[in-house]
């Protein structure tokens, strides 16, 4: 003890050792209680250290006290914090798969009153090696002697306290870097609290997430009513009215998206010729769709998404309103704000039970969190899918797997549904593995493009698998089915390696081609229908909403949409990009220049003053819409706005934790399929070639345990 306390009484050595058992528990604590993704050396070497550099400047803070026993009482407030941080995001993590944030701990009982009432259920016997630092540093404390006088060489004592300080910033700003270097736009691209966590830290994060917290209080405090007032005036003569003979052609009917990952236009109706010169279609069944009869299919449909790629989508999509200039909508602004989304509006108009499936963590993009302010009445995430061993990719669960195992949640839904499911198959890098290996790959000089091609085809598979499903049931008679391409696959940088492939010269490929592969699949497609077409003016993701709700017979007078519904006379083809470039019908504007949609050309010199202002003019009234949405967003505007119609959309008050329970006493849950089906499941009437399926599996419903009981034959 002697020695010890000798150790209490030298600065330097009292620092190092709180700083190396810190370290190594945080450590612990990474890879024991978390589950973050790590992979590669670099990202196992960020993991190791990035505990340190902030830890560091933390600590630091005791050293410049004068007063010894102050110093160590500061030393131990600080160990104390942090580590009820550390602990109380395991416990919270043991529960929800996620990380504590501001807007959980302050501004929503339910989860905080959650966590408190089931935190001994969550604890475990090893949990006393997170405290045990503190409870040791605590009794050697006690026998420290009182009254320890000032130190008198303060200039020395300074010196170190800078020196550091300093320290602790070096390897912060080390820390940043190489994240930066596995993780470009980490800060600015803030799509998942893990990410955040792997790559700076616990301490970083809650630092983090409280500077975005009060910013975004700073902007929403600013806002008042009399900020809505030009909002409401655009809305209203930017509305299109409803084609009587589409509105309400879909009444009453389920509600199925399909949200395809990282598909492009270019692979509608595209195929690829291998090395032999064979050709092979890369997306049959999505082509046959985007072809059908009974399809309204859209070939000049864009993206509109920025930072918040698919998360962006997910905005544009169910609320007619766009993702943030920076960042993502989702992760910034999904825990608090205010929306008109689909679920809510459908709940609200037409008594819909709505449903998100994702074969990843609730806490990519903020979904969890998000989608209880959208309204969504359930979320199935990683959490209710099995991703072990070979079933799962960097990015969840395979697409064929996840969408057969969807199909137990699925049947259980009370009908009429809206449901949405995000596939990640074919997400960038687009590895398959070589048990899923078969479609040709591209022979270019980029690998990522030689990919691409396959887990397109992979993708498309799936899908046809579960409408094959869906047939079987009669889902899917009684649904409307949307399905759109959320963002580009293919980036700038890669595409002139894409433009031989599509007959293109690299050569001359330049922005007008880039601006071209923002063009992305959308398909409605309605079972039964024969009026269907392609269309060819050019619409964006923005337009989504107001024409499902019109196909759907739901009037969109009141709501603040920035879209307009495509089946309309009135629709106005001018799409503003995320980043302020414009496509109208005959023109595209980047910057300040002008390009003929037909031949590619750049006019903008060829037109008079006159003329140029007069088409830069169209391209700013275009670009107010985002101006619109961004004040709306930014502002959380629509909290002032409820009109009567509206006063019905709440934000869901639980935390996606016992869905089941809760699906089980859905008061219309005699409408669901596997009720109508006298409760046997309808799993056997699923069919996959999925290699990870090696064995026959059996599937009996217990009501009474509200889940899928798995009897293997």
């Amino acid at each position: 003890m002697s020695k010890i306390k000798q150790i209490f009484m030298k600065q330097t050595d009292l620092f190092s050792v709180l700083i190396v058992l810190f370290w190594l528990k945080t450590y612990f604590a990474y890879l024991l209680e978390f589950d973050l993704g790590v992979t590669g050396w670099l990202q196992h070497l960020i993991l190791l250290i990035n505990p340190l550099g902030l830890g560091i400047i933390l600590f630091s803070v005791a050293l410049f006290s004068k007063n010894k026993k102050r110093r160590i009482g500061l030393l131990m407030g600080i160990l104390l914090a942090a580590t009820l941080l550390l602990y109380s995001n395991i416990l919270y993590y043991r529960e929800f798969t996620d990380f504590l944030t501001m807007n959980i701990l302050v501004g929503s009982n339910n989860v905080s009153g959650a966590l408190i009432a089931s935190t001994l259920a969550m604890m475990r016997p090893w949990d006393l090696l997170y405290w045990i630092d503190v409870l040791v540093f605590a009794a050697v404390i006690y026998k420290v002697k009182k009254g320890q006088p000032a130190l008198r060489n303060r200039l020395d004592i300074s010196r170190k306290a800078v020196g550091t300080l300093v320290l602790g910033i070096i390897m912060l700003v080390g820390n940043l870097l190489l994240a930066e270097v596995s993780r470009p736009q980490l800060l600015t691209r803030t799509f998942d609290r893990n990410y955040i966590v792997k790559y700076m830290g616990i301490n970083f994060f809650t630092g983090y997430d409280v500077y975005q917290t009060a910013k975004n209080s700073h902007i929403k405090a600013s806002a008042d009513e009399s900020h809505l007032e030009e909002i409401v005036s655009y809305a209203k003569v930017n509305r299109a009215e409803p084609d009587p003979q589409y509105f309400g052609m879909a009444e009453d009917r389920n509600v199925i998206v399909i949200a395809m990952e990282s598909i492009q236009q270019f692979l509608i109706d595209y195929e690829l010729e291998d090395e032999n010169g064979e050709t092979h279609e890369v997306m049959p069944f999505v082509n046959s769709l985007f072809n059908s009869e009974e399809s309204f299919s859209f070939s000049n449909f864009y993206h509109q998404t920025g930072q918040g790629k698919s998360s962006d989508a997910e905005i544009l999509t169910e609320t007619s309103l766009y993702g943030l200039p920076q960042g993502s909508a989702f992760q910034t602004l999904g825990s608090s704000n205010t929306f008109h989304a689909t679920p809510g509006i459908l709940k609200s108009k037409a008594d819909y039970t709505s449903a998100a499936f994702h074969g990843n963590v609730g806490s990519f993009w903020n979904r969890s969190d998000t989608y209880r302010q959208f309204g969504y009445d359930y979320f199935f995430d990683a959490e209710y899918y099995d991703l072990s061993g070979d079933r799962s990719l960097e990015y969840g669960l395979k697409d064929k797997l996840f969408f057969r195992d969807s199909v137990e949640y699925l049947e259980q839904l009370p009908q009429p549904f809206y449901t949405k499911f995000l596939t990640v198959t074919h997400h960038f890098p687009y590895p398959l593995d070589d048990q899923n290996a078969g479609f040709p790959i591209a022979q270019t000089e980029d690998s990522t493009v030689n990919d691409f091609f396959a887990t397109a085809n992979y993708a498309d598979e799936a899908i046809e698998e579960f409408f094959t499903y869906l047939k079987k049931t009669g889902l899917y008679e009684n649904s409307i089915f949307v399905m759109y391409g959320d963002h580009y696959g293919i980036s700038n940088m890669r595409n002139p390696h894409v433009a031989p492939l599509i007959g293109e010269d690299p050569e001359e490929w330049g922005e007008f081609q880039n601006a071209e592969m923002q063009q992305v699949p959308f398909i409605l497609h309605i079972p039964g229908m024969d009026e269907g077409q392609v269309f060819d003016m050019p619409s964006g993701q923005i337009d989504v909403l107001p024409t499902l709700l019109h196909l759907l017979g739901i009037e969109t007078d009141d709501y603040l949409f920035m879209g307009q519904d495509l089946l309309s006379p009135g629709h106005d083809s001018s799409v503003p990009l995320r980043n302020g470039r414009v496509i109208t019908t005959d023109y595209t504007f980047i910057n300040d220049r002008i390009y003929d949609n037909q031949t590619g050309e750049e006019l903008s010199e060829q037109f008079s003053e006159e003329e140029r202002l007069e088409l830069i003019g169209e391209r700013d009234q275009a670009r107010m819409e985002l101006n619109h949405s961004d004040r709306l967003m930014s502002m959380d505007l629509l909290r002032f706005y409820q009109p009567e119609s509206l006063t019905q959309l709440e934000p869901l008050e639980y935390t996606y934790s016992n869905q089941m329970e809760v699906l089980q006493n859905h008061p219309g849950i005699q409408t669901s399929v596997i009720e109508k089906n006298r409760g046997e499941s309808t799993l056997h009437l699923y069919e996959t070639d999925a290699p990870e399926i090696r064995e026959k599996i059996d599937y009996i419903y217990r009501p009474n345990r509200g889940l899928m009981e798995r009897i293997q034959d």
